[in-house]
């Protein structure tokens, strides 16, 4: 057990001053006027005592940088990064890197193949010019809303619960109905979470935007035929988890390809279980990926990890709750940039090395 002692001017400020660095947990022991010798420091002292010393302060950078390291021991530990190991080791610096950045083994595989050694390769603004031309043919874009061979548009959102479906909605009528002055209405699928049909009620009318819920695929037909005369329509459909697919609705997607279904994902999800995502709802038949949450990570490997496997083009990104502010479309260069964020300093390091 060990004792300290904390003075001030009163007993509940130097209370406070010995809970804001013991802890809650800390037990007093003793307060009582400052002797003479340690008045200067306060006109009261209180005693405290702690089982043990507290834990040292945790440094962010360092912990995040032994991480980072810990994740590219792991990666080479793998059966499929000793594919890597006949590049030179400027390759396979950047390989590390991109392992940091999130990038898979395959992928990341993939794209080493291609690094052969250049003559300028040392050259850190080299460097990034050649891995961005590598990562732009992993694959594609497509910022549309635009329903094969229909008018009107319709395009309809997927993806698991929590990642956003409902607010990238709004944003993107927001963006693309109103300033377009498209005529545009919304329509809503999801009867699963409470009030979720009144909170896009309530967006359609400040927008100033028609909107309409069903409660099954077949009022969903009926009311797609009512709004034909629309330009651009907007279906929200309920976050599924896994196991609780509407088939009825898959399949009535699937069979529609008229409608755009643009897959929803967060970036923030980790890689593997956006691979299991994707691979759940493709009974829907997506032709387009989202990314949301930009904002809540700083690896954004995932994106083109899914982006690459899938096939699936990227179309939008969105970073944050404001309307419709925090909705981009999707560039090959931005998402490079995401991906490649920070990596100079390590690609310097490589030149050296």
């Amino acid at each position: 057990m060990r004792l300290k002692s904390y003075y001030a001017g009163t007993v509940e400020a130097a209370m406070s001053l010995a809970r804001q660095e013991l802890g809650e947990e800390a037990l007093l022991m003793n307060s009582r006027p400052a002797p003479p010798e340690a008045r200067h420091l306060g006109l009261h002292e209180v005693v405290f005592a702690v089982e043990r010393d507290p834990p040292p302060a945790i440094d962010g950078r360092a912990l995040a940088a032994e991480l980072a390291q810990l994740r590219r021991q792991l990666h080479r530990m793998s059966a499929r990064w000793r594919r890597i190991n006949r590049f030179d080791p400027w390759i396979e610096e950047v390989a590390d890197e991109l392992a940091a950045a999130g990038l898979d083994d395959e992928l990341i595989a993939a794209i080493a193949g291609k690094l052969q050694p250049h003559p300028l390769a040392g050259d850190p603004d080299r460097t990034q010019q050649m891995l961005a031309q590598e990562l732009a043919a992993c694959f594609g874009v497509e910022p549309s809303l635009e329903s094969p061979a229909a008018a009107p548009s319709i395009v309809a959102l997927l993806g698991p619960p929590g990642d956003g479906k409902t607010t990238l909605l709004v944003k993107l009528a927001a963006r693309y109905g109103l300033p377009t002055r498209r005529p545009t209405h919304l329509l809503s699928l999801d009867t699963q979470r409470i009030a979720a049909a009144d909170q896009l009620r309530c967006y359609a009318a400040i927008l100033g935007v028609g909107f309409e819920a069903f409660e099954s695929v077949n009022t969903l037909t009926q009311g797609l035929a009512r709004y034909s005369q629309k330009e651009l329509i907007l279906i929200d459909t309920p976050g599924y988890s896994p196991g609780g697919l509407d088939l009825d609705l898959a399949h009535y997607l699937a069979d529609h390809r008229e409608i755009d279904k643009h897959l929803v994902l967060s970036s923030s999800t980790k890689s593997s279980d956006l691979s299991n995502m994707a691979d759940r709802f493709a009974v829907f038949q997506p032709s387009k990926l989202i990314f949301t949450h930009l904002d809540e990570t700083e690896r954004y490997g995932g994106i083109l990890n899914q982006a690459s496997r899938t096939r699936w083009p990227v179309s939008f990104l969105s970073s944050g709750p404001r309307i419709p502010e925090d909705l981009e479309p999707a560039t090959r260069e931005r998402i490079i940039q995401l991906v490649l964020r920070g990596e100079r300093g390590a690609l310097e390091r490589a030149a050296t090395a």
